[in-house]
């Protein structure tokens, strides 16, 4: 029994000491369930309370916690973020590009008394699949439409983007070593509810990527601008109606006061 415990008091601190000195790489897709591992990093006993923190590249705190006859207390953690019991450790959920990063999980011996600190450190490294988005953005003209092509996961010198219509090929202006790409029509160049697509090649495995959209009908746009322009227009007529009548009024207050004191210069001379 006590060689059982020498023994996984050794595999901790030995676990302890490598992840001090280099981080422990961790390779996951996005949109994937990370699961970063800490253990116990001291010899535990039941009567021990540890505090437990979880800190991403140095900074924001993710996740805290603690451990007390082996069960998870006062755990707070930001979205998407989950404690782990067994293993122990933190799950993260729907991966993002952005949660690509150095992982620290400190862990303080609050009980007994004598503080102890120690930490591991994770790096996740997230591969980001190739995906390619295409939206319709705001445009101030509402005879023209703005399409934003985006793609994720490659190097931007490898990809070229084209646009088109049906078969026809339509020109824009390609920007060097860019992931995104925009297109603009102006009438007569687009007609309600017609179906553009833009393509993106990758030139390293000649894997070609397309998204397409339907443009909405100029119908909705112009309803669009007659509401929030006519909305605008009814305020106006509103305003100038209350200015109107005040000054009406006070023009009929004047003209009050000028009649009756007419009026009693005239009773007065007679």
């Amino acid at each position: 029994m006590l060689s059982e415990k020498l023994l996984c008091f050794f595999l901790a601190l030995l676990f302890c000491y490598s992840t001090n000195t280099s981080a422990l790489d961790i390779t996951v897709s996005s949109g994937d369930t990370a699961f970063l591992p800490c253990p116990l990093l001291f010899n535990y006993t039941d009567f021990m309370r540890i505090g437990v923190k979880w800190e991403k590249d140095g900074g924001s705190i993710l996740c805290t916690y603690s451990i007390q006859n082996n069960a998870i207390h006062d755990h707070n953690c930001k979205p998407r973020f989950k404690v782990n019991t067994e293993p122990l450790g933190l799950n993260i959920t729907s991966v993002e590009s952005s949660d690509a990063g150095l992982y620290k999980c400190l862990m303080i011996r609050l009980i007994p008394p004598t503080p102890d600190e120690r930490s591991v450190t994770l790096r996740l490294k997230v591969n980001v699949l190739p995906s390619l988005t295409l939206q319709l953005t705001n445009s101030t003209n509402f005879s023209c439409v703005e399409l934003l092509c985006s793609l994720q996961g490659l190097r931007p010198e490898q990809v070229n983007f084209t646009w088109t219509r049906a078969t026809q090929f339509l020109h824009h202006h390609p920007e060097s070593r860019s992931m995104n790409s925009t297109l603009m029509l102006c009438k007569p160049n687009w007609t309600d509810r017609e179906t553009l697509t833009c393509h993106a090649s990758y030139s390293h495995n000649h894997i070609r990527y397309s998204k397409s959209i339907t443009l909405p009908c100029n119908s909705d746009s112009s309803s669009f601008f007659n509401v929030k322009f006519g909305l605008k227009a009814n305020s106006s007529v509103v305003r100038f109606i209350v200015i109107g009548t005040l000054f009406a009024s006070l023009i009929c207050t004047a003209l009050f006061f000028e009649v009756y004191y007419q009026c009693l210069a005239a009773r007065r001379r007679q």
